[in-house]
């Protein structure tokens, strides 16, 4: 298996928006992905930071999803990827 990380500056959102977003429209989207295996969104508006980590069953697929996810770049308004990171997942518990 193969972790997507991904980090966001997320200071500039409404806190509330934000975790609907996140409810309503990020989780169900990653769901939908093929070799979807787990996924979990934290926040910490008051430091501006959210990090969310996709666990796919291929390194492709995880590759593939790190790609839409460029440093830089808006993943909705006024939230920014700080950074992304593909790693193998070694154990979980």
């Amino acid at each position: 298996m193969w972790a997507v990380v991904v980090e966001v500056d997320n200071r500039e959102e409404d806190p509330e928006e934000g975790r609907r977003g996140l409810r309503e429209e990020l989780a169900p989207a990653m769901r939908q992905l093929p070799g979807f295996v787990s996924g979990t969104f934290m926040t910490a508006h008051e430091r501006g930071l959210g990090i969310g980590v996709v666990i796919l069953e291929t390194r492709d697929g995880a590759e593939q999803l790190a790609m839409g996810f460029v440093p830089g770049a808006a993943v909705r308004p006024r939230v920014w990827v700080t950074r992304t990171e593909v790693l193998e997942v070694a154990a979980t518990a």
